[in-house]
């Protein structure tokens, strides 16, 4: 009897692993834009991990840079309509299309199974070196001025845009740099090689606790023009007097060609994923905090971001890259 009910047991959770998949392959490829250790592999990986061991399905992230992401965009904009192959990014992907870097509509062009919307209601900061002795956002504008800073940015990301708002908002000139992602910007700026860059709070926390950088001030991910709770000794522009706003949506994008069957059951993997507590709180504390909308707002949602970001390219100038 006892080894009858072990084995209905075991039935029992086969069948709601498979249940809890309906649809989906076995395994999938996530196709992820970015290196291995950043904010966002980070964020991919604990989502993932937890749909491994409780969606009935089998994820692997694959770090791909290639082509500055384009080859991970297309990758999935090609790839088959089973939901082998999805793509786990963020509104960067739609700033390198409002920017001309790549040439297709993230909304028109892929089906979107997810939009995971920020709980952190503070952004990036904005760093100088600790040597500087720059402490205030008075202070840095008043440096900009007085010389020419070379600020560090990833050239068509949100660091790009964002520092165009900055400079556009302070009234100030900068020299962009291109210094790539948020690590080697930090690298760059104790090195030298840039004079300011705005980087994920959570990645300059370190630089901060050990003073090599002085963090400034930083963008609010809401209209409220709240700090960030990785930092949260930091005021935000807004309380400077400056309204910057900025807010990083991440999205879970299948071929256009995949059904909304499909589409949803991945949406649903996700959406249980960044409600779970423990990875909640992971993700929280590396300040990539996120909840899913619901699925039928994904469009909406998305189209709202990708004209908001098409126009701000414009007003700076960045579409003529």
């Amino acid at each position: 009897m006892k080894k009858f009910l072990l084995v209905l047991f075991a039935v029992m959770l086969a069948m709601t692993s498979v249940a809890s998949a309906a649809g989906l392959p076995k395994k999938i490829e996530v196709q992820l834009p970015a290196k291995a250790g950043g904010g966002t592999d980070v964020a991919g990986r604990q989502l993932t991990e937890w749909i491994n061991k409780n969606g009935g399905t089998t994820m692997t992230i694959k770090n791909n840079t290639d082509g500055n992401g384009v080859v991970a965009y297309e990758t999935i904009r090609t790839a088959k309509k089973d939901g082998s192959k999805i793509l786990f990014f963020h509104s960067t992907m739609i700033i390198k299309y409002a920017t001309g870097q790549y040439q297709q509509s993230p909304v028109d062009e892929f089906k979107i199974a997810g939009v995971g919307l920020p709980t952190e209601k503070g952004g990036y900061v904005l760093v100088v070196p600790a040597a500087s002795g720059i402490k205030t956002v008075d202070e840095f504008i008043a440096a900009a001025k007085a010389n020419e800073m070379r600020i560090g940015i990833e050239t068509g990301g949100s660091s790009h845009i964002m520092s165009g708002m900055m400079s556009k908002a302070l009234d100030i000139t900068l020299r962009y740099t291109d210094a790539g992602s948020d690590t080697e910007k930090l690298t760059g700026l104790v090195g030298g090689s840039i004079d300011c860059a705005l980087v994920n709070a959570n990645q300059a926390r370190q630089y901060v606790e050990s003073e090599k950088v002085n963090a400034i001030a930083v963008f609010s991910a809401t209209d409220e023009g709240a700090r960030n709770s990785v930092l949260p000794d930091v005021p935000s522009f807004k309380e400077s007097g400056y309204d910057l706003v900025f807010g990083t949506y991440f999205y879970v994008l299948l071929p256009k060609t995949a059904d909304d069957e499909t589409a949803m059951a991945i949406h649903d993997l996700f959406s249980n994923a960044a409600s779970d507590p423990e990875v909640k709180e992971i993700l929280e504390k590396s300040g990539f905090g996120m909840e899913f909308a619901p699925y039928d707002q994904n469009v909406a949602l998305m189209q709202a971001q990708q004209d908001a970001l098409v126009a701000a390219c414009h007003e700076l100038g960045l579409d003529q890259q």
